[in-house]
């Protein structure tokens, strides 16, 4: 009977400890450290972040059950989803960007509109960009872009002449060292 107690609760702990939160990220140290305020289990279906892009407006919806708090967008750093997926809110208030990786060099996806040629419904397609720092400017990724950030990096501007061949290689993913391959070159 004991030993059957032991197996329930361990069961239960791990159950417990599995359960994603999502959440929101008041400034970037807490995203550093993995602080989240407002934390709602996803478990449940009583809350939600509203993002509220309708209309694009700053401010965002945090529902827990029968309470509602409302933050605006440029007073927060960012969220994490129930997927886990963490985004940072940055100048626009009609979407935020996808923190894809957190190294020497951060690395964002957004999805931006685009009305493709043909001239259907819009499309929405993944752009990636990036920041230097994880409180600094959010610019798109592209080798122009990379060297105006490290402009003394005369080394890190060399690989990239070297090694990149075109854009589309900067958001290649380097499987060997588990990094983005534009972060592995400037710690290379």
């Amino acid at each position: 009977m004991l030993l059957l107690l032991l197996v329930i609760k361990s069961s239960f702990a791990q159950k417990q400890d599995s359960i994603p939160y999502s959440g929101i990220y008041i400034n970037a140290q807490d995203f550093k450290t993995g602080k989240l305020a407002y934390i709602m289990n996803c478990d449940l279906t009583t809350g939600k972040i509203r993002l509220n892009h309708f209309l694009c407006k700053g401010y965002i919806d945090v529902v827990n059950g029968d309470k509602k708090v409302r933050l605006t967008k440029d007073s927060i750093y960012g969220y994490k989803d129930c997927k886990q997926n963490d985004f940072r809110f940055y100048k626009e208030c009609d979407h935020e960007y996808q923190i894809e990786e957190n190294k020497t060099i951060v690395i964002y996806i957004a999805d931006v509109p685009v009305v493709p040629s043909s001239g259907k419904a819009i499309q929405l397609v993944p752009h990636y960009y990036f920041s230097v720092s994880l409180e600094s400017e959010i610019i798109p990724l592209t080798i122009k872009n990379l060297k105006r950030a490290f402009p003394d990096n005369q080394k890190f501007h060399d690989k990239l002449d070297t090694e990149i061949s075109s854009e589309k290689d900067l958001v290649s993913y380097d499987g060997v060292h588990k990094m983005y391959k534009v972060n592995y070159l400037i710690d290379k």
